[in-house]
């Protein structure tokens, strides 16, 4: 029991998953960001969304044969995860916006920040959308400005 004026740590709940296992985006947490990115209600996005190209863009990070995995590094899978986002155009509005979002918590939940200025995302992800930019630009852009977290204890 803590003293008074002592705090007490609480540690983080045990990752389930085996160490150096990536953490994807699902469909729901996807809805939850276009939520966010839109101020739309997610309920009501899912309504108006092609849910089966964001389902698509969401899994493409996941591609693979056999035991190649066609997207093997954290920043690769991002790269995948914001172009196809973009590009298979799943909401009526936001798509450019859910896609960057989608790739900086993709990137968070695999323990990694993104760190660039914001004239520098704007421009990239203009030309993402108009296709000037594909997965392996992206993949090279995002790995000069893509650092890992340090874990803490």
């Amino acid at each position: 029991m803590p003293r008074t004026g002592e705090t007490t740590r609480r540690a983080r709940p045990r990752d389930p998953r085996p160490s150096g296992a990536v953490r994807y985006l699902g469909l729901a947490e996807a809805f939850v960001i276009a939520e966010a990115v839109t101020g739309i209600d997610a309920h009501n996005l899912v309504r108006v969304s092609r849910s089966d190209l964001l389902d698509s863009a969401l899994h493409a990070p996941q591609a693979g044969f056999g035991d190649t995995d066609f997207y093997p590094s954290v920043v690769e899978k991002a790269a995948v995860l914001c172009v196809r986002i973009a590009r298979n155009h799943p909401l009526p509005d936001g798509n450019k916006r859910l896609a960057w979002m989608a790739m900086v918590v993709f990137l968070e939940l695999n323990n990694n920040a993104l760190e660039v200025a914001d004239d520098d995302a704007v421009e990239t992800m203009l030309s993402v959308a108009a296709g000037q930019t594909d997965e392996a630009a992206l993949i090279s852009w995002l790995s000069t400005r893509v650092r890992p977290i340090s874990a803490s204890t």
